[in-house]
């Protein structure tokens, strides 16, 4: 007798559809961003942390330097010799050379470096300006405009019993006016009257000395319009040499030698009470400069 076999047959199974995402999930591509964003983050606050430490250090290094304890001081005041020790420098000492920065200032902040020179060598504090910014030409009566620049200066004179010296200077080119003959009598006149403008500002005048050079005392070539430019010039010295300050005693130019001086073009309107400036030093240059939006 034979046993038939059997097969099991495969129940038919339900397909499936499978679906293929392209691409990340929106988790993954947000905590990308987030981690990138960090990143990002924490690199700057690196980079801003390591630019102030190079701020500050400048800082440091310019005042370290107005105070006379480094010797190669980045300004626009030349400095052939160190005027303040780079040891234990005596208060006046400081103090000549806070003033001197304090000049240098104010002529960066009225936008007159290129007409102003400010010079500290040999014990002497030289002010270098140009004379057609002071005066027109062929003449020695004072412009309004150079005024400020005089009064920060006499402001200056007269914190230090020092002599002040100033000196007039043509270029070679023959003179054309009917009031002085020669250069050399052009170039007294304009120190003349820078020297009776500070005395009448208060200058003790036997504390002031005016001479004139005219083309004999050349600071560069005179064959050339910019050699020129530079031998016109009027030179104001403040000579580092303390002495005794005089008693007031008639004025030898006048009782009121300012009086028809361009002083009496200016306003009439009483002076604003003067502030105390402290000098602003820009800590990416090492320099004094104006602040940021100024």
């Amino acid at each position: 007798m034979a046993i038939l076999g059997y097969r099991e047959i495969p129940l038919a199974k339900k397909k499936k559809n499978i679906t293929i995402k392209q691409g990340l999930d929106g988790w993954v591509m947000t905590y990308g961003d987030m981690m990138s964003l960090l990143l990002t983050f924490f690199v700057l606050i690196v980079s801003f942390s390591t630019m102030q430490e190079t701020k500050f250090e400048q800082a440091v290094n310019s005042l370290q330097e107005a105070f006379g304890v480094m010797t190669d001081a980045e300004s626009v005041i030349e400095f052939d010799e160190p005027l303040i020790p780079n040891h234990d420098p005596t208060d006046e000492e400081a103090e000549v050379i806070y003033e001197v920065r304090n000049v240098e200032k104010f002529i960066m902040e009225q936008g007159l470096d290129d007409k102003v020179e400010v010079e500290m060598k040999d014990g002497k504090v030289l002010f270098r300006v140009d004379a057609p910014f002071m005066f027109e030409t062929g003449r020695a009566k004072l412009k309004p405009v150079s005024l400020k620049v005089l009064d920060k200066m006499q402001g200056f004179f007269k914190k230090f019993p020092y002599e002040v010296r100033v000196e007039g200077h043509t270029d070679s080119l023959p003179i054309n006016s009917n009031k002085f003959d020669s250069n050399w009598e052009l170039s007294a006149g304009r120190a003349v009257s820078v020297a009776r403008y500070f005395q009448g500002s208060g200058t003790p005048p036997d504390m002031i000395a005016a001479t004139g050079f005219g083309e004999f005392r050349p600071i560069a070539g005179n064959k050339s319009v910019k050699g020129r430019q530079k031998n016109r010039r009027v030179e104001i010295f403040l000579q580092l040499e303390k002495k005794n300050l005089p008693k007031k005693d008639k004025l030898p130019l006048g009782n009121n030698p300012v009086e028809n001086s361009p002083k009496k073009l200016m306003s009439t309107e009483p002076a604003a009470k003067k502030v105390p400036v402290v000098p602003i030093i820009n800590p990416v240059t090492g320099r004094l400069g104006l602040p940021i939006g100024k």
